[in-house]
Formats: C-alpha cells, sequence, structure tokens
C-alpha cells in the first residue's frame, strides 16, 4: 500500500482536508487535531480519518474506487459519529 499524497491531482490534494475539517460543526467540542491518509493498493483506495477532540478520539476507515469518493464515505462515518455523540451529551 501507497499514500496518495504525490499521486493524486493538484487540484484533488486539497478535497480530503477541505471534507473533513468541515467537520467541526458537528462535533459536541472543539476539534483539536484532525488528520485523513488516502492510500491505496492497486484496485481500492483506502482512506483513514481521525479526529481529537478535547476528551476523545473519533476515527473513521473506508474504502472506494475513487479518491472523492473514500473521502466522502469515511466523512461520513465521522460524522455520524460526532452526531450521536452530541445527541448523547445533549440528554446529560
Amino acid at each position: 500500500m501507497h499514500s496518495l499524497a504525490t499521486s493524486i491531482p493538484e487540484q484533488a490534494r486539497d478535497y480530503p482536508f477541505a471534507r473533513i475539517g468541515s467537520l467541526d460543526r458537528y462535533a459536541p467540542d472543539r476539534i483539536d487535531f484532525a488528520w485523513v491518509n488516502p492510500t491505496s493498493d492497486r484496485s481500492v483506495i483506502h482512506a483513514h480519518a481521525r479526529l481529537d477532540l478535547k476528551w476523545v478520539e473519533v476515527q473513521g476507515y473506508s474504502e472506494a474506487g475513487t479518491v472523492t469518493e473514500v473521502i466522502d464515505l469515511v466523512r461520513e462515518r465521522v460524522r455520524r459519529q460526532l452526531v450521536s455523540m452530541r445527541g448523547v451529551l445533549a440528554h446529560h
């Protein structure tokens, strides 16, 4: 497996960071650190994302055929976790 940092087109390099970075509106607390790493093997693109909040770490993983699709999938998985965390906190 290899990192896609150098193999994805220049105009697409900001996409993963913009999509993951926009999750802050769903977070129940401030995001101290956000990280996303798209990698690929021969036929599949993988993405790992991690957000560090003050009191918890949220992670997501996805696989897809394109960088855009894999980032959108991992973003949605992390977003759902953040939304559910907000719901839990609202009841305490």
